[in-house]
């Protein structure tokens, strides 16, 4: 089990160039990867994507590249630039009527003239320290993602342990509350005695206790809780993603309780059924932050 709520970061400083990653993920249905870098290295982001999709199938990620290169820049002059600059400045000069000197500054700050012959993209150097850095970053995240999963998991194994206890305690008042109907049912037979004559009794009397019984019966509900935690339990211990997996399976618990509360809400039930629909509802909003 893997959470999708995590943080990682790495800076690597190697052969005068500095490398520092940040990545930050959050819950999401889908695998959103916002990543920010540097332009003259705007090339990495495609190994930056296939990197964290090996490591994340959903969740909201946002990953920031910082780079500083401090070595010797390789340059070279755009000769055929400077001159066509060069004419261009004395042509507005004849142009204008205006005589002095054309700064070379001047022209070797306009944009070409002096060009890099460094492609970063086929940097062998730059490319090991970005990759170093990467992997680095992604390994801390993934430590991050691990501890908070167990965070998770701790969580949900003592909330099933309270819901299997609650629904102990339920179970131990189904027999109280049955002699307690038997009572209300022994009141109403003897109302109908009194009110029905004994053609039509039978009949009558076969459809109350079928309504009664029907209505109040809850140990489906209880079992199949029971079954559901139980599998829970089960799905928690798989490496895989089992993040859609423990919602579907709160889902259809959440269900079960509301139809066990809507059948067996008493006054000494109460309690334990808000118990039971709280627990499920706290591991629901758990959950969302599983991968």
């Amino acid at each position: 089990m893997k959470s999708m709520t995590g943080y990682g970061k790495a800076k690597i400083q190697k052969n005068d160039m500095d490398c520092e990653i940040e990545i930050k993920s959050i819950n999401g249905r889908f695998l959103d990867m916002r990543i920010y870098l540097p332009r003259e290295i705007s090339f990495f982001e495609y190994p930056i994507r296939q990197h964290i999709g090996k490591v994340l199938s959903r969740g909201t990620v946002e990953i920031r590249v910082t780079f500083a290169d401090r070595r010797e820049p390789a340059l070279k002059l755009n000769e055929v630039k400077l001159m066509k600059y060069y004419e261009l400045v004395k042509q507005a000069q004849a142009l204008l009527d205006i005589d002095e000197d054309i700064s070379l500054e001047y022209l070797l700050k306009e944009h070409g003239i002096i060009e890099s012959i460094n492609n970063l993209d086929e940097d062998e150097q730059l490319s090991e320290l970005l990759n170093q850095t990467l992997d680095k970053a992604i390994e801390a995240l993934e430590l991050s993602l691990r501890a908070e999963a167990n965070n998770i998991k701790e969580t949900l194994k003592h909330s099933s342990d309270l819901m299997l206890e609650t629904l102990d305690n339920i179970e131990k008042e189904i027999q109280p509350f049955k002699e307690e109907l038997y009572s209300i049912l022994k009141h109403r037979v003897t109302e109908l005695l009194s009110n029905f004559n004994a053609e039509m009794l039978e009949q009558r009397l076969v459809q109350e206790l079928a309504i009664y019984i029907d209505k109040y019966d809850i140990q489906e509900e209880i079992s199949r809780l029971k079954c559901h935690i139980n599998t829970l339990l089960a799905t928690l211990e798989k490496e895989e993603d089992t993040g859609k997996t423990l919602n579907f399976i709160l889902q259809e618990m959440q269900r079960e309780a509301n139809t066990l509360g809507s059948k067996f809400s008493t006054a000494r039930t109460f309690t334990y059924v808000l118990t039971l629909k709280e627990e499920i509802e706290k591991c629901r909003e758990i959950v969302q932050n599983v991968a």
